[in-house]
């Protein structure tokens, strides 16, 4: 089973930093459901805004939706939205927060590796699929990942992935705190290496529409400020 999962917020200082990412689905749970609240802002993330925004509005999946802020914002700007995650106690949130501000979304918990819509229709055809700082654990690979990920887009539909570019300054002294008594996977990545992998394992064609690497404000967990990079990748499926 894949265990994977992201973060959608840049206001809370988790969402920097995976380390001690969960394995399990059960630890993906436990991750959620040992804060009594929300874990992140609730605000969607500052790339997929500034990204997405510049798309014509169709069916848009969320794989790893956490608590569901990007998702809630897209379906506010017209999209047709799923989102999906590991997480029950996640995706319950994402469905209060949905609610809470009239939006209309689908949340769905599910793994990534496994799932399929039950409207056929949908299976394969997702005009936008999205991914912001989705993890991978051994032995999985982010070549299988995105292969998964990239089989929910339609053709001419795209892929749009969000991820960490650096680590955050704080990240060992962070990865106590969440290590789960586990070892850790993580790949610092670049737009074009996604391509690369994406473009390797796809029996799709692919083409960039957009590679960058942005630079973005953050906040240490102690309170102080940091510049953090994001490596973004567009594809379009041809």
């Amino acid at each position: 089973m894949t265990a994977t999962s992201s973060h959608n917020d840049h206001s809370h200082p988790d969402n920097a930093d995976n380390s001690g990412v969960p394995d399990s689905v059960a630890a993906w749970e436990e991750r959620y459901a040992e804060a009594d609240d929300a874990i992140w802002s609730g605000n969607p993330n500052e790339a997929l805004v500034a990204v997405v925004s510049e798309m014509t509005p169709g069916r848009v999946l969320d794989v790893g939706c956490g608590e569901g802020a990007d998702i809630v914002w897209m379906a506010e700007n017209g999209w047709d939205a799923t989102g999906i995650d590991l997480s029950t106690t996640a995706i319950d949130r994402a469905l209060g927060a949905a609610e809470s501000r009239g939006a209309t979304a689908e949340f769905v918990v599910a793994d990534v590796s496994t799932w399929e819509p039950e409207d056929p229709d949908r299976r394969g055809g997702f005009d936008l699929v999205t991914g912001s700082f989705l993890h991978t654990r051994l032995p999985d690979t982010r070549e299988e990942l995105l292969t998964r990920v990239a089989a929910h887009v339609a053709p001419g539909g795209a892929l749009l992935l969000v991820s960490h570019a650096t680590m955050p300054p704080w990240a060992a002294e962070h990865s106590e705190k969440f290590e789960h008594g586990m070892d850790h996977h993580h790949e610092l990545v670049s737009p074009n290496g996604d391509f690369a992998l994406l473009i390797g394992a796809s029996p799709d064609r692919w083409e960039i529409e957009l590679a960058d690497t942005r630079t973005r404000e953050a906040t240490s967990p102690s309170g102080e400020p940091a510049e953090l990079e994001d490596a973004i990748l567009l594809a379009r499926r041809v």
